[in-house]
Parts: C-alpha cells; structure tokens; sequence
C-alpha cells in the first residue's frame, strides 16, 4: 500500500516536472523575433572584397591643428592601404586635395611655428584617386586608387571640452568656422542639419571622462543626454565608438550599449562610426572604418553611413595594441545570413580568430567555429531570449584587430526601454562643470568679440 502511494505520489512529481518543462520549453520556442538587419542594403556586395572600402573620415591637417600638412597626411593614408579619405579640420569644411581650405584666423600660428600648409597637385591627387600614383617611398599593396570625400568637418573648433561634432555633406557653410560653445552639441548638430548634412558626436568619453570610469559611460543622466540628442535629431547618426589609440574613449563602447539599449526601443538605431582623428602620421592606422558599397561616389558614403552598412575597426583598445603589429590584415566580414524563421544569425568571417555576440553589453555567446581561414558564429536568439533586450552585435577578433558590427535589431513584440528610471545627475559636478564651461566662454567672447 505504502509503495503504490509513493509511486503515485512520484508520478505526480515527474509528471508536474514535465508539464513546467514543457511549458518552459513552449514559452522558449514561442518568441518570435523580427530582425532588422543593417546590411541588408548590400548583401550582394559583402562577399565580395573590392567592395569593402578601409575608411577614414576624421583627418586633421596643418589647415587646423595637426603636426602634418594635408599633402603628407593624404599620401600616408595611401600608403596605408586606405580607400576613402575625408578631412574633417576644426571648423574647416574638407575640399578637393588640390585645392585650399578656408583658414581660419586662429589658425595663423601655423605659420610663426613654422608648420608647412600644403595640399597635393592636381596631378598628384588624380594619381592617388585613381591608383596610379607610385613614388620610391610608396608601400601600397593594393592597385586601388584612394577616393576623396569632400565637405567634412569637425565642428565646435574653439571649445577646451571636446564637445565636437562632425559633420558631412551640408549644402552651405553654415557650420564653418562656428568656434562653438563648451559642453554644447546640439547647436552644431543642429546646423549640420539644417544645412542638409548628416553628424555623428565624437569621442563622447572625451568629454564625459570616462577613461578607466564604467559607470560615468553608464550613468543614466549621461546616457539621457546623448539619448535624447540622437532620437531628436534623425541626421545624428551615432558615435565615435573607436577613436585613435584609445586612450579617453575606452568607456566608449560601454556608452554605445547603453544608448542602443535605449534608442532602440524607441525607434533608432545608434550606429557605431571608427576614426583615427590623425594629428600625426603615427596616428594614421589606429581605427577606422570597412564601408560596403557597389562602388565609390559621394552619394554611396553617404548611404553608407545612413543605412549603417558599415564596420568600426581599431587596432588598439585603452591604448594597447590588439594582436600583432605586424599584421595588417583587419577582420572582415564575408557573409551575413539572417534566419527569421529560424531566429538565428550568422557570421562569416576571415583574419580572425573569434566572434562574440554582445547584448545589452555583455557577452552572450562566444562559440566559433574556423575552417582553414574561414570563421563564422551562429546565435540562435530564442537560446538567449531572457538575455537579449532589443538587440545583438558581433565583435570579430584577430591578430589585426577588432572589428565591429553594428546592432541588428531583435524585436520580440515587446521591446522595452528600462535602461533608465534614475536620471537625477550629480549637481555638483554639473555646476562645476557649467560654471568652468561659462568661463570659458566669456573669456572666449572677450577675445574674439570683433
């Protein structure tokens, strides 16, 4: 009797264990993601590596305040195997390299320091756009020539705080030579707009220093604030996620998770943008950025940069080289295949070792599977429903860096926006920082008041 009860009773268990199961299991299989994917624009040329364009659209020149002139600096990032060069100087609109920027009159003491202003031949510049140009001191590996982005700037020229912004494409000038003022995106971003163009903010952890602070890039005011720039001004692309070495930006990709997991649920993706903010030439192949197009034209980058089909790359992560300096092939991506029946995306990839997959901004997956030279992940995103709130991307690491991804958006049906309830910020620091921002400022208005 005793034993046909605690079989009963045993039955009752597993079977009550089974229906939780089973339930649970159901539940699992029922999310149903939607997956927007930000390449879906060239899938037909990803595979194809005359496609992939290394980028560059942060250079400075002795036209603002480089250590190198415009003609040296062109010609290394050729030297660099780099495709698409824009300069974006303070407060300078980029030209055609064989011609002259606009110079601004702070930037005179170029000319007492004895730092040479000088831009190519046209001659010189056809010859690099077009491959043909060869020098003995030219290393250039590849026979494609480097394409000219014109109309770039950085913007707030004249503010000690780094809030700078760059610029693209505008149809006027509105934005030159806008000395700016300290802790002040907006009205820079607002002009590029204004003006046609398109922007993204850079080196965000610049400004907020956070180098070697986490919890500055995660703060929610922090957050807030550049959330809310992003979502009211649709030209606002993104964020320098990868800036030079480094070295004031580490928090950087912290700040970027932080604000997908924010602009996401509302309706905007953040993309991810890569430069290496040259000064000097050592500067040169730090970070910056693959663009998958048909092929080169003003037009295309500017798509490009719309739709975010392109890769943030760096060299360096809090100034430490990633992998092997002597390797300089980058990781790249090769294939993308999205699954919405099955809920799963894939990565391809080669010169590489790894791919992770990184939610809300931490690491869900890192199985890879390499087969010779090729490497590819596959997330199966109802595996990781309870880690993943409106998004996934992939970092792809090799003996010549790390490469990016930008965000594929995973919509279940019930994205929310919880990455803040707090956005009370520290009243000390921000009257400190506003009292030292109006000094400056003042004194600024003191010394260029004609």
């Amino acid at each position: 009797m005793k034993k046909s009860f605690f079989k009963l009773v045993s039955l009752v268990v597993v079977a009550t264990m089974l229906f939780s199961i089973a339930g649970v299991s159901t539940f699992a299989s029922s999310v149903d993601y939607k997956i927007t994917n930000p390449y879906e624009s060239v899938m037909a040329y990803i595979g194809n590596e005359d496609n992939h364009y290394k980028t560059n659209l942060h250079t400075h020149s002795t036209y603002s305040d480089a250590n190198v002139d415009l003609a040296s600096m062109v010609k290394e990032h050729y030297n660099q195997d780099f495709h698409v060069l824009g300069f974006a100087d303070h407060g300078v609109i980029g030209v055609e390299w064989d011609q002259t920027p606009t110079l601004l009159p702070l930037y005179y003491y170029n000319y007492v320091i004895m730092k040479e202003q000088a831009h190519l031949t046209t001659e010189e510049s056809e010859a690099i756009q077009n491959g043909t140009y060869k020098t003995a001191l030219t290393y250039r590996t590849t026979d494609r020539g480097m394409k000219c982005v014109t109309g770039a700037i950085e913007g707030n020229y004249l503010v000690t705080q780094k809030n700078h912004v760059n610029g693209y494409f505008m149809n006027d000038n509105r934005a030159e030579g806008v000395m700016g003022k300290e802790g002040d995106f907006e009205t820079m971003v607002r002009l590029i707009e204004e003006a046609g163009g398109i922007s993204h903010i850079n080196h965000p952890g610049d400004w907020l220093s956070s180098a070697g602070d986490e919890s500055i890039a995660r703060d929610p005011g922090n957050v807030e604030f550049f959330a809310d720039l992003l979502l009211r001004y649709p030209s606002c692309l993104g964020i320098e996620v990868y800036n030079a070495f480094d070295r004031p930006t580490s928090s950087d990709r912290i700040l970027w998770d932080e604000l997908l997991k924010v602009c996401i649920p509302q309706g905007k993706n953040v993309w991810g943008f890569g430069n290496n903010d040259a000064h000097h030439l050592n500067d040169i192949d730090t970070a910056f950025m693959d663009f998958v197009m048909p092929e080169f034209s003003q037009a295309n980058v500017r798509t490009t940069m719309e739709n975010g089909a392109f890769f943030a790359v760096s060299r360096y992560e809090d100034g430490e080289r990633i992998g092997d300096e002597t390797v300089s092939e980058y990781p790249m991506v090769t294939c993308i295949l999205v699954d919405e029946d099955a809920d799963t995306i894939t990565i391809v990839g080669k010169n590489c070792d790894k791919i992770n997959w990184i939610a809300d901004g931490e690491i869900i997956q890192t199985n890879t599977k390499k087969s010779g030279d090729v490497v590819s992940s596959t997330i199966k995103l109802r595996a990781h429903s309870d880690e993943i709130g409106s998004y996934v991307r992939a970092e792809l690491e090799g003996a010549g860096g790390k490469t990016l991804t930008q965000a594929f958006v995973c919509d279940d049906g019930d994205m929310t926006d919880d990455n803040y309830t707090d956005t009370t910020v520290d009243a000390v620091a921000t009257v400190t920082k506003d009292f030292i921002a109006m000094l400056l400022d003042f004194i600024k208005t003191i010394l260029f008041i004609a």
